[in-house]
């Protein structure tokens, strides 16, 4: 269970890139965390992402939500859930953003890559981002990022 679980640890993680997909403007990449450790543990919440410009310099921090158009939990949830990782397994969180500009504007900011901190800890991965289905180099942010909080296996969602 859950509760048996101690809590992930720096060093106990891989930060990985998984899938992209895009549907109706929005843009989604999905973030991997695999337990490369030797015991169970549980990660619960949010990853920290922030949007890096082409200097590798922070530039914007991805907004929290419990449901995206393309990822997060199952309609009706209200709190993240706790994910419990033997070793060799992966927990995943969804990225999200938009590739449609916003009002009169004609393009929108993107970002090359993002810097992901899992869960309640402190040591964070630059991750290189190629989108499949996007018109944005990058990972697009004509809203905004926003990030949905981690779920078993490697979808980035419940629903």
């Amino acid at each position: 269970t859950a509760d048996a679980a101690a809590r992930c640890q720096t060093g106990q993680l891989a930060v990985t890139v998984l899938g992209n997909g895009a549907a109706a403007g929005s843009v989604g990449q999905v973030i991997g965390f695999v337990n490369v450790g030797k015991v169970a543990c549980t990660l619960t919440g949010y990853p920290g992402v922030a949007g890096l410009d082409a200097k590798g310099r922070q530039v914007t921090q991805a907004q929290r939500q419990l449901m995206g158009m393309l990822g997060g939990l199952a309609n009706d949830a209200t709190t993240p859930p706790a994910v419990t990782l033997a070793p060799g397994q992966s927990a995943s969180a969804m990225v999200e953003g938009s590739d449609n500009p916003v009002g009169t504007a004609t393009s929108c900011t993107s970002y090359p890559s993002l810097l992901v901190t899992p869960p309640n800890l402190t040591q964070s991965t630059k991750v290189t981002i190629a989108l499949s289905g996007s018109t944005s180099a990058g990972f697009p942010g004509c809203s905004g990022i926003r990030v949905d909080p981690v779920v078993p296996g490697r979808a980035g969602r419940l629903n």
